[in-house]
C-alpha cells in the first residue's frame, strides 16, 4: 500500500481527535505574584481552588519541576520537549473536571521560546478514606458487542460497586491501565483514541477516570521513519484526550505514580495490513531515560514513610511458572532501574494490565514492593462474551477488576469479576466430567488435530479435581478437605476448561482461525486428587487480610458449554 495514504490518514486522525481538554482554555483572575518572570522562563501560571491561591503544588512539563509559591504562582524554564503541562493535585485537593477526566494538564499553544501562561483549578477532596476500581485492557474498538456489553452489565456492576464503596465511608476514583483502545481497528472501524473518551463519557462513568497509555493506545496510521521519535507521535492522539504519558498527584497518605512502559516503534512489513496501519505495531516493554529522571524529582520531596502506588501498562516481574521464583517481564534495565529508584519507600504496589493474565507478585527485597498483574476488562478480546459466553482473560480467569481500598496508609485489595457473584475467588473442575464432556465433544477432537500440542484431558488421572484461584496470593491459604481429611494442594502449569471450551474451540472451529504454530495455553492452577468419583470435597481460600471463600464441591459435577453461558 501507498505509505503517503498512511501519512493522510494519521494527519486526518490527528485532525479530526478535538482539543477536548478544556483545562488549557481556563483563565484564572488570580494576578501573577512577579509581573516580569525571570530570564528563560516560557511558561508561568497559577494555582486556585474556589478563587484562593494554593500553595506547593507540584507543576511539570516531564522534564523539569516547580512548585506554586503563596500566591499560588508557578514559573517555569520549559524546553517545551512534551507538548503539555501538568500539575500534581496535592493532599486536600483533587484536579478539577467537567466530565469523567480530571483536568490536571494544559497543551502548550506556543513556540518553545515564546512565554504563554496556563492556569490550573483544583477543588477541595478528603481522600483520608478512599478507593480506586482498577480497570485494564477494554480494547474498545467497535466490534463484538463491546460497546453494549461494557455500557449495560459492566457499568452496573461497577456503579454497584462504587454506590457500596462510597456507604462504607469511601472516597472512590478510577484508573484505567493502557489498551483502552485497540489502534489495528481505529481507521477501519472507526474508533480512534478519542472516541474511547467519548465512550467513558457516554456510559456516564460515575468516578473521576486516571488513564494510562498501552501498546495499543497508539497511532498505527503513524508512519515509521529513520531517526524518528515514533513512540512520541504516535502518542500524540492518545495524549490529546487523555493527558500525559506519565503524571503524578497525592490521595490521602498515598504517592500515586503513573508511568508509560512502552515505547511503539511501528516498523515497517511487507504483510498484509489493516487499512490505516502504516507497520507492524510492534514495541519495547521498556521506561525510558526522561521518565526516570523526571520520577526523581518528583519523589524528591516524598518521605520514605509514604506509600508509593505505581500505574502502567505492563508488569514489572512474572512467576517462572508454577514457581515462586521471579523474573523480569518489562526490561530488565527498566526493573533495576525502578527498583533502584523505589528502594527508600517502605511499601510500593505497581499495578498493571497488558497480560491478559491475573498475578500477583511479591517480590523479595528490604522493601516492600508487591506487582499487580490485573486481568483484562475486556476478558479475551471480546471473544467470549461476543459468542454469548461469560468474560474470560487468556488464563481462563474471568473477566473483570480490582479494588484497592486505602484507610490512612492500611492498603488492601480484592478481585472481582464481571459474571461471578460478588467475592467469589476460584472455581473449581471435576476432571472426570471435564474428560467426558471433551471425550464426546466432536469439535475439540478436530481441535486436536489441528493443535496435537493442546492438552488432551482424557490423560489427567481420575478424580483430579482443578481448582482455578483468580486471585492466589503466597501469603493466602488454599485448603482442600475430603471427609474431613486434609487433601495435599499441587500448584500447577495446565489448560484451563472454560477457556479451552470457550476461546480455543470458539476462535479455530466456529471462526476457522488456525495457527499451526500455536503454542500450548499453560495458566497457574491447582489440583488435588479425591479417594472416589463421587465424594464431595471443601474448598477454602483465606487471602492474607484473612478475608475467606469457601465452597462445597458436589461431585460428580457436571461440566458443559451451557454453563459458560452468559
Amino acid at each position: 500500500m501507498n505509505p503517503f495514504k498512511f501519512t493522510l490518514a494519521a494527519l486526518a486522525l490527528l485532525a479530526a481527535t478535538p482539543l477536548v481538554n478544556a483545562q488549557s482554555l481556563y483563565k484564572s483572575t488570580l494576578p501573577l505574584s512577579v509581573k516580569k518572570p525571570a530570564k528563560g522562563v516560557t511558561v508561568a501560571g497559577t494555582v486556585e481552588c474556589d478563587g484562593k491561591p494554593v500553595a506547593g503544588v507540584k507543576v511539570s512539563d516531564g522534564y523539569e519541576v516547580t512548585k506554586t509559591d503563596k500566591k499560588g504562582s508557578y514559573y517555569l524554564k520549559s524546553k517545551k520537549q512534551n507538548p503539555q503541562l501538568f500539575i500534581s493535585a496535592p493532599v486536600g485537593y483533587e484536579a478539577w473536571r467537567d466530565d469523567v477526566i480530571p483536568q490536571y494538564w494544559a497543551d502548550f499553544t506556543e513556540a518553545p521560546d515564546v512565554f504563554e501562561r496556563h492556569d490550573f483549578r483544583l477543588k477541595k477532596a478528603n481522600y483520608s478514606k478512599h478507593a480506586i476500581m482498577i480497570l485494564t485492557d477494554l480494547h474498545m474498538a467497535n466490534q463484538r458487542n463491546d460497546f453494549a456489553t461494557f455500557s449495560g452489565h459492566y457499568m452496573e456492576r461497577i456503579r454497584k460497586e462504587i454506590k457500596d464503596l462510597e456507604a462504607k465511608g469511601y472516597n472512590v476514583f478510577s484508573f484505567h491501565l493502557g489498551d483502552g483502545s485497540w489502534d489495528q481497528y481505529w481507521y477501519v472501524n472507526d474508533f480512534p483514541i478519542s472516541r474511547l473518551r467519548e465512550t467513558f463519557n457516554k456510559v456516564d462513568y460515575p468516578t473521576p477516570l486516571y488513564n494510562i497509555m498501552g501498546n495499543h493506545d497508539n497511532n498505527g496510521g503513524e508512519v515509521w521513519e529513520e531517526n524518528k521519535n515514533m513512540d512520541f507521535e504516535a502518542a500524540k492522539p492518545f495524549m490529546k484526550a487523555f493527558g500525559p504519558r506519565y503524571y503524578s498527584f497525592d490521595a490521602g497518605k498515598v504517592h500515586y505514580v503513573f508511568l508509560d512502559n512502552i515505547v511503539y516503534k511501528n516498523e515497517p512489513t511487507d504483510k498484509e495490513k489493516t487499512e490505516g496501519i502504516a507497520g507492524k505495531r510492534n514495541f519495547t516493554e521498556k521506561i525510558t531515560p526522561e521518565q526516570f529522571a523526571w520520577l526523581r524529582k518528583d519523589l524528591a520531596d516524598v518521605s520514605p514513610e509514604t506509600p508509593i502506588i505505581v500505574a502502567m501498562h505492563c508488569p514489572l516481574v512474572k512467576y517462572k511458572g508454577a514457581t515462586t521464583e521471579i523474573e523480569p517481564k518489562l526490561n530488565k534495565e527498566s526493573v533495576d532501574s525502578l527498583m533502584k529508584i523505589l528502594a527508600p519507600y517502605k511499601e510500593v504496589h505497581t499495578v498493571s494490565g497488558h497480560t491478559h493474565r491475573q498475578a500477583l507478585t511479591r517480590i523479595p527485597g528490604e522493601n516492600k514492593v508487591i506487582d499487580h498483574n490485573i486481568c483484562a476488562a475486556s476478558g479475551s478480546t471480546w471473544w467470549t462474551t461476543g459468542f454469548g459466553c461469560k468474560s474470560y482473560c487468556m488464563d481462563g480467569n474471568p473477566g473483570g477488576y480490582e479494588i484497592f481500598t486505602i484507610d490512612g496508609k492500611d492498603i488492601k485489595w480484592r478481585h472481582e469479576t464481571w459474571d461471578y457473584e460478588p467475592g467469589r475467588q476460584f472455581i473449581a473442575y471435576d476432571m472426570n466430567k471435564v474428560k467426558e464432556y471433551f471425550n464426546n465433544n466432536g469439535e475439540y477432537k478436530a481441535y486436536l488435530k489441528l493443535y496435537p500440542k493442546a492438552s488432551a484431558y482424557d490423560k489427567v488421572p481420575e478424580n483430579t479435581v482443578y481448582i482455578n484461584l483468580w486471585a492466589w496470593d503466597p501469603e493466602g491459604k488454599l485448603k482442600v478437605t475430603e471427609n474431613g481429611k486434609e487433601l495435599p494442594v499441587e500448584m500447577f502449569m495446565g489448560e484451563n476448561p472454560d477457556f479451552t471450551a470457550t476461546s480455543l474451540l470458539q476462535r479455530s472451529i466456529w471462526m476457522n482461525k488456525y495457527t499451526k504454530s500455536a503454542k500450548k495455553q499453560t495458566f497457574r492452577m491447582f489440583k488435588v486428587t479425591a479417594s472416589a468419583a463421587d465424594t464431595p470435597i471443601e474448598i477454602s481460600w483465606t487471602d492474607p487480610f484473612g478475608v475467606e471463600f469457601k465452597e462445597t464441591i458436589i461431585r460428580p459435577r457436571s461440566f458443559s458449554f451451557s454453563d459458560l453461558k452468559d
